[in-house]
Order: C-alpha cells, then sequence, then structure tokens
C-alpha cells in the first residue's frame, strides 16, 4: 500500500500547546498570521538515500482504461471540460517531468538549491499524472484534467534528512525526514502567489488530541490562499499506520454531535479544516471505502484510492512500488485526492466565475453516497464528475461556513499634533508684540 507521506511527530513536538476541550472543533484561523512566500527547507537538508522509482507488475497490460478512470466515467466528463486555462499546484515530493506529465517548476521546500522538479520518492510524479497526465495512442491512461497546467512543489521527502541526524537503527522514528507543517504553509503561499486556481495536498500530520499542535500559520496560509487568492484546495484524508490511528465511527446516542467531533482520537491536518479545504478519502474498486483511508468528521468526499495506474519518470504507464518485501500495487488517499484535484480543475474550466466553496460544493452535491447523507469514511459519496459537469446545482455561498478571527481595522494613530506648538509661537509672537508694543507706549509715554 502506497504510503501517504506523514510529517513524523518530531518535527510537530516544537509546536505543542494546551490540551483541547472534551470535543476538538476545526482549528480558528488567525487570518493576520500568514507566513512569508519563502522557499527553502526549514534546516538544512541532505540526500540520504537512494532515489526510488515506480515499478510494474510483471504481465501488465496497459491497453485498456484504468478502473478508476472508468468508474469515474473520466472519458465521458473530458467532452465538457479537460482543464484548459486551469493551473493546478502539486505540494508533494517533486515531480519528475516528461512530455506526458510537462510539470513546471514551482518551488522547492526540500533542497535549497531544488526547483521543485525531482521526485525521489516515487510519489508527486504520480499524483501530477493523475490529475493532468496526457494521453498516448500506445496504452489507455489518461489524468482526470489533461490539459491543466502543472506546477510542481517539492515540499516533503523522506529520502532527506536534516544535515548531521543520526539514526538509532532500534527507532526507525528518530529519523526526521524533510518536510514539515511550517514549510507546508510556506509552500501553500507560495502556490497561491503563483497563480494556483486549484492546489493538491497529498500528505497528512497525525497527532493524538491529547498532544495538541499549535498550527496558526498553516491555518492562516489555507485561509490567505482559499480567501484571497481563490484557489481550491484538495487534501488527502490520510492511510492509517505509523502515527495514524484509526478514528471511531460517531456515537449514534448523541444526536448533537451528527459527525462525531467528540470520538476523534486523532487529528488530520491539514485534512481537518474542511470545509474550507476538501478532505478526500478513498475507496477500492468494488466501491467500499479503503480500509486503511483515515475516517473523520472532515472528509467532504472519495475517490478510487486502489490498485491505481499512473505514470512513472519516463512517461510510461505503471501499476507498482517497491515494498519491504517486493512490489506493491500503488494504493493510497494521495491519489484518491489527485482525481479530485483533476475533478476541480474540469469544474473550474466549466463554470470560471465559482468561487472555491461553490466548486466544492458543486463536487460534494453531485457525489454518491450509497446509503444517502455524509459519513467519516466517504463524506458525501464517492464523486461523480459528469455529475458535477453538467447537474444544474445551486451555487451555494461564496464563502465556507468556518470560524476566522476578525482583524481589528488598525487604530488611527494621529499624526503629530503641531497645532498647540504653532499656537504657542504665534502666542508667543503675539506676547511678544504686546510686550513689546507697550514698552514702547510705556517709553513714549514717558516722553511725554
Amino acid at each position: 500500500m502506497q504510503r501517504i507521506t506523514v510529517l513524523l511527530a518530531a518535527l510537530l513536538l516544537a509546536f505543542v500547546s494546551a490540551p483541547p476541550a472534551t470535543a476538538i472543533e476545526p482549528p480558528t484561523i488567525d487570518p493576520g498570521a500568514v507566513p512569508p512566500d519563502e522557499t527553502g527547507p526549514d534546516q538544512p537538508m541532505e540526500l540520504r538515500r537512494v532515489c526510488s522509482a515506480p515499478q510494474v507488475f510483471p504481465n501488465s497490460n496497459f491497453a485498456d482504461r484504468p478502473w478508476a478512470n472508468d468508474y469515474l466515467r473520466i472519458s465521458e466528463a473530458q467532452k465538457f471540460a479537460t482543464g484548459a486555462g486551469v493551473t493546478v499546484a502539486v505540494i508533494d515530493t517533486g515531480v519528475n517531468a516528461s512530455p506526458r506529465v510537462p510539470a513546471e517548476p514551482g518551488g522547492d521546500f526540500v533542497d535549497q538549491a531544488g526547483n521543485g522538479m525531482s521526485d525521489c520518492d516515487s510519489h508527486g510524479t504520480l499524483t501530477a499524472s493523475i490529475i493532468a497526465g496526457r494521453p498516448s495512442p500506445t496504452d489507455g491512461f489518461v489524468g482526470v484534467a489533461p490539459a491543466a497546467r502543472i506546477l510542481s512543489i517539492r515540499q516533503t521527502s523522506e529520502a532527506f534528512q536534516p544535515v548531521g541526524s543520526r539514526q538509532d537503527p532500534n527507532d526507525p522514528n528518530t529519523t526526521v525526514t524533510a518536510g514539515s507543517l511550517r514549510s507546508l504553509a510556506r509552500a501553500v503561499v507560495h502556490a497561491a502567489n503563483l497563480g494556483a486556481q486549484v492546489i493538491n495536498i497529498s500528505e497528512a500530520a497525525c497527532y493524538k488530541v491529547t498532544r495538541p499542535i499549535n498550527e496558526t500559520g498553516l491555518g492562516a496560509a489555507i485561509n490567505y490562499a482559499v480567501n484571497v487568492k481563490g484557489a481550491v484546495i484538495i487534501i488527502a484524508a490520510g492511510n492509517t499506520g505509523q502515527d495514524c490511528t484509526q478514528n471511531p465511527p460517531p456515537d449514534p446516542s448523541v444526536p448533537s454531535d451528527p459527525r462525531g467531533w467528540r470520538e476523534v482520537q486523532t487529528i488530520v491536518s491539514p485534512a481537518w479544516y474542511s470545509p474550507m479545504v476538501l478532505t478526500v478519502g478513498g475507496i477500492a474498486p468494488n466501491g467500499q471505502p479503503s480500509t486503511f483511508s483515515m475516517a473523520g468528521p472532515w472528509v467532504g468526499a472519495a475517490a478510487p484510492a486502489e490498485n491505481l495506474i499512473a505514470l512513472g519518470y519516463d512517461g510510461n504507464p505503471v501499476n507498482a512500488l517497491q515494498g519491504q518485501d517486493g512490489l506493491i500495487p500503488i494504493s493510497g488517499t494521495s491519489f484518491a485526492a489527485a482525481y479530485v484535484s483533476g475533478l476541480a480543475a474540469l469544474v473550474k474550466q466549466r463554470f470560471p466565475t465559482l468561487t472555491p466553496a461553490q466548486i466544492i460544493n458543486r463536487i460534494t452535491a453531485t457525489a454518491r453516497h450509497p446509503g444517502g447523507g455524509v459519513d467519516n469514511y466517504v463524506g458525501a459519496g464517492v464523486v461523480d464528475p459528469v455529475a458535477a459537469l453538467t447537474w444544474d446545482v445551486p451555487a451555494g455561498p461564496e464563502r465556507a461556513p468556518y470560524k476566522v478571527k476578525e482583524i481589528p481595522p488598525p487604530v488611527y494613530i494621529p499624526p503629530p499634533d503641531r497645532g498647540p506648538i504653532t499656537a504657542v509661537v504665534i502666542a508667543g509672537s503675539v506676547l511678544a508684540a504686546v510686550l513689546g508694543l507697550g514698552a514702547l507706549t510705556r517709553r513714549a509715554l514717558r516722553r511725554r
């Protein structure tokens, strides 16, 4: 199973703050805490591992369309939009560009000398190809929005570690890999300032509710990208494992908490910034939720996440990754998010005046939920690109309902008041003149 990039807890301990209340809520955003638009890592990094490459299972046949494309009816959706004119920023492990994945450099937060156009993790390239990979007459693969512009921003990598760091062979978690919530916040601001209309974030930081983290910078960055720059942000729900312990379902005996915020044990960031962002869970080929897909009240929709096909470094189809014991299928909510980012690009092209909140509303309002309603595994259901592009859906509110601190108007500081000083000078001059006149008068009187 493809791992979603998990930001290790060691990077996050510096942000520990007071414990939360019994029931957690989405973090309140301080719009005044937007981090600077600066590329580069938080600290000097060095490559410590041989870069990996995606693989192909023996006897694979790529002539047919991937099951995920058929399931989502991508070819039919592309009759209405192809993503033309839409820029999608892929904040990930970098992209190795090829003619079929013609990504452009967007910046590097891992290597100070990089530009985002290097993938050492077999992840960012696959993500970008699912979003906007170009078709070829030699196989059946095509990305969701093949005419979209791809902007690669490398923000994380398991192949890089801080310069001089050491690893305990008995505790792999002592090795801190590149990537943090701080650099993610800067990457979001950078992507927004580069003009990205869709931002794909296929990574997750998991932490216990008993060890909350100050995410002020990240929340402000997301608010800036969405509500100031008008970008749609699509985020992976995260995969179970390591620090990502599955959340329990809502308690049916507490009807006042239908999404189960009181039951949350593991916070997943930036996934929990829903509904300002659209968080995507994963499904299997049978349509059932992927067992590894992290559940939570922030999950808004779902898309294919197992046994996937993507494009490798050379632009040819791949369907496997190198696991510890051999080849494993390409799977993970990272790629479910990629499918929805591609869909967001299609919707943006077809309905260019919609705001980010309205694009998310159109995607979730047309999603297919097998039981109706909303749950914490697939949200409103599996996305339906054709419906999202063709149904008559009310636009909805221009902004998502979210607690954002109001920035008070700047305190008026009057300019230096020179009035009294001038008055004193004038008064002094008049007084002097009067005194002088008096003296002259007295002298004149004496002369009389």
